[in-house]
């Protein structure tokens, strides 16, 4: 059932927060990943990227977005994971931040557009090893398959260092 915004307004802020969101599911390194489509600017077939001189090895380059130099970033590097399969490869360009310029990254394969419930998320997993997992929302399962819901924001922007490291 699919309910107007005024129709959550009637019914209160709790149920307004309860409402789904929809979120972009991808995999990369053969794992699922999820973000809020909010924060999706455009989905770029791939396209060759520039080389910048002495950028860190997770800075792969740039590309140009319809006149625009947009940097794109290794996300497999930043959350510590091998190169995938990229065959069905696509360029995810993310607004971070109110004020940050927009930051693309390659995805091995983009799934689906999904509405996940705030009840379907689970927090990141507590361990006893100081693991800090800064950078998730949470996990939720999509298909049978655990998929990590990433804060984007946390992960790349203008305040980010290294959010998955250990405390």
């Amino acid at each position: 059932m699919s309910l107007s915004l005024d129709v959550a307004v009637e019914r209160g802020p709790a149920f307004a927060e309860a409402a789904p969101a929809a979120h972009l599911a991808f995999e990369l390194s053969g794992q699922i990943f999820a973000v809020d489509v909010v924060g999706v600017r455009e989905i770029l077939d791939v396209q060759p990227v520039a080389a910048l001189p002495n950028a860190p090895m997770e800075l792969l380059g740039m590309i140009d977005v319809r006149g625009q130099g947009v940097a794109v970033v290794d996300l497999a590097a930043r959350l510590g994971l091998g190169s995938g399969d990229r065959s069905e490869a696509r360029i995810l360009v993310f607004e971070v931040g109110p004020d940050a310029a927009p930051i693309a990254a390659f995805a091995d394969r983009v799934l689906a557009v999904t509405e996940i419930a705030p009840g379907e998320i689970e927090p990141a997993p507590k361990t006893t090893t100081g693991w800090s997992g800064a950078a998730l929302r949470g996990v939720v399962r999509l298909d049978g398959r655990i998929a990590m819901i990433l804060d984007m924001e946390a992960l790349l922007g203008s305040a980010a260092s290294n959010p998955f490291d250990f405390e």
